[in-house]
């Protein structure tokens, strides 16, 4: 076996480096073949499982956003005391189809089942009592699964659409004041609505990355995409799949057909009795091409590098066996610490033994040197995260305590412009009014002089407790300055806002502070609709009333009623022509 080896020294040390390069590329090389392909389908089907759960929070959030929106405006004063088919009442519902056409027809029934109002007129007269929308929607709010409606089909405009339309049904029951059942809300959503809001999402599919989207119910079948070749052609989904524990999985959907796929059941808060899940997946060999690409690269680099290194070596033990001694010498004076020593020795023949006992010296003192480094660097390191983090929760207490009033908790005057400024925006979007009650404690100079400025300031906080406690979670209230407070109503026509106005009038005087005693509440308010430019000129109008509530008595509610009311298109054309 020795005299297969070669003699020579630059012989042995080519073939040792050669040999341990090969080694080496062999194992990089099965490491890409195994564990970069694991951990490449690790991060591609995490991707699926993100992708499918964006794609269920998108669409649950939009459900839910429906349910709400039948929700409350089955519990407004329209819908509570007038009567179920006046013309008011069919605006209102004609209004709602308008702002999200998605709703192909949104009805009013009596407590019989009978439709008395409906957009369009459609089913009016008609007994819905058998109908599961209606026989839910009496006792509380009903979302029910996608269906075929074949009643409400028949008088829809025909879109052209040769599969017959399937819609999803949410209903609310409406009440009177006195919590009779007056009837039920209904409406249906076309599903022609699920491709509106996964639309959203086509950049994330992304076309080149062949990734798939579907809804599957709560029986696995594939409710979108509903029409077309793609969902014509693909399998039931199998209950493997749906209720896999994993994050996602790699399975034949069909015959050698493989794919990485996810799926995600929408959020039970939402949408817990529907039981959709959203599957998203991509085929096996499109998820690891970057995998095969590489192997190939890095085939074609080793074999590169293992002639260029080869060479290399050879060269380099040729000129290494000359000068051995020397460099064991020059080796001796780096280890002492003459590192800047140069490698220059003379063409003679020199000891192994020397040149790697001082190598050997060597190395070791240059690695405690980097191990030394490393951990100081280490230490500077965690000592700036540490630094970074205390700065960025000093700037988050900053920010909250620059928007917030120190005495009441209330948001304060700057967070008031910057909410104002928003819900404007919001209010001309979508045409939708927007309600601002200023409210001024009567005699608060009064209250400051007989009791002192401490007991002021309970009484500031308690109004402020009392008017947060009294208002929807979507208002919002602040401490405007003083003694005055601001309250934004988003959708709030100038009926609404009166009476909520008066209800924190009522509320205030009829929670005495325990020192100071009975405390009363002058409100002036003003509705923000189509007349509006800029998002103080609201403000400036409640500041009015709430003068006026002062100059009248106090204790006391003073507002424009003639807010909420929206141009048509021509009068809106000319307001800006005359402006």
């Amino acid at each position: 076996m020795a005299k297969l080896l070669p003699i020579s020294f630059r012989g042995r040390l080519a073939l040792s480096f050669g040999t341990m390069t090969l080694v080496l590329g062999i194992l990089v090389y099965g490491y890409v073949g195994h564990v970069y392909r694991a951990q490449l389908l690790v991060d591609r089907g995490e991707a699926l499982h993100d992708l499918a759960t964006a794609a269920a929070t998108v669409l649950a959030e939009n459900l839910h956003e429906r349910q709400r929106e039948i929700e409350l405006l089955a519990a407004t004063p329209l819908y509570r005391r007038s009567a179920l088919d006046s013309p008011d009442l069919r605006r209102s519902l004609e209004r709602l189809q308008h702002a999200y056409p998605a709703y192909s027809w949104i009805g009013v029934t009596d407590a019989g089942g009978v439709v008395r109002s409906a957009t369009g007129g459609l089913l009016a007269g008609v007994d819905v009592s058998q109908r599961p929308w209606f026989i839910n929607g009496r006792d509380a709010p009903f979302m029910g699964d996608l269906h075929d409606a074949m009643l409400l089909a028949k008088v829809l405009p025909d879109t052209g659409d040769k599969a017959p339309p399937r819609f999803l049904d949410i209903a609310a029951p409406i009440r009177d004041e006195r919590g009779a059942l007056r009837g039920v809300l209904g409406a249906h959503i076309h599903w022609n609505w699920a491709s509106d809001v996964v639309g959203v999402l086509n950049p994330l599919l992304a076309v080149q990355k062949q990734r798939e989207l579907f809804i599957a119910d709560h029986n696995g079948q594939v409710i979108y995409p509903s029409a077309g070749a793609r969902a014509a052609t693909l399998p039931p989904l199998t209950t493997a799949v749906l209720d896999t524990q994993s994050r996602f999985t790699a399975a034949l959907w069909e015959p050698d057909a493989e794919y990485v796929s996810a799926a995600v059941a929408l959020p039970a808060e939402f949408t817990s009795a529907l039981g959709w899940r959203i599957v998203v997946r991509q085929p096996l060999h499109v998820a690891l091409q970057d995998v095969v690409a590489l192997q190939r690269v890095l085939a074609v680099f080793a074999l590169a590098i293992i002639t260029v290194f080869l060479a290399l070596i050879w060269w380099s033990a040729t000129r290494i066996s000359r000068p051995l001694e020397q460099l064991a010498g020059l080796a001796m004076r780096i280890e002492n610490g003459e590192e800047n020593t140069p490698l220059e020795v003379e063409a003679r023949s020199v000891e192994v033994r020397h040149l790697i006992e001082a190598l050997r010296s060597m190395a070791s003192r240059l690695i405690e040197r980097r191990e030394a480094l490393r951990d100081s660097n280490a230490r500077l390191e965690h000592t700036v995260a540490a630094r970074t983090a205390e700065l960025e929760i000093a700037n988050e207490e900053l920010q909250r305590i620059a928007r917030h009033d120190a005495l009441t908790s209330l948001p304060n005057r700057r967070a008031v412009d910057e909410r104002l400024h928003e819900e404007f925006i919001r209010m001309r979007r979508m045409r939708r009014p927007l309600a601002v009650l200023l409210c001024d404690i009567d005699h608060f100079k009064r209250i400051n002089d007989t009791y002192g400025h401490a007991l002021g300031d309970e009484v500031l906080c308690h109004v402020a407790r009392t008017l947060q406690r009294s208002l929807r979670e979507s208002d919002f209230i602040a401490r405007y300055g003083g003694e005055e407070f601001i309250a934004l109503l988003p959708a709030t026509s100038a009926e609404e806002a009166r009476h909520v106005a008066d209800k924190l009038r009522r509320s205030v005087e009829t929670h005495p502070h325990p020192l100071a005693g009975r405390v009363t509440l002058s409100i002036g308010f003003a509705v923000a609709d189509g007349r509006h430019e800029h998002d103080k000129q609201a403000v400036r109008e409640a500041d009015d009333q709430l003068y006026a509530a002062k100059r009248e008595g106090r204790n006391r509610v003073c507002g424009d009623d003639r807010g909420g009311e929206w141009p048509s298109a021509d009068a809106h054309r000319q307001l800006h022509s005359a402006q």
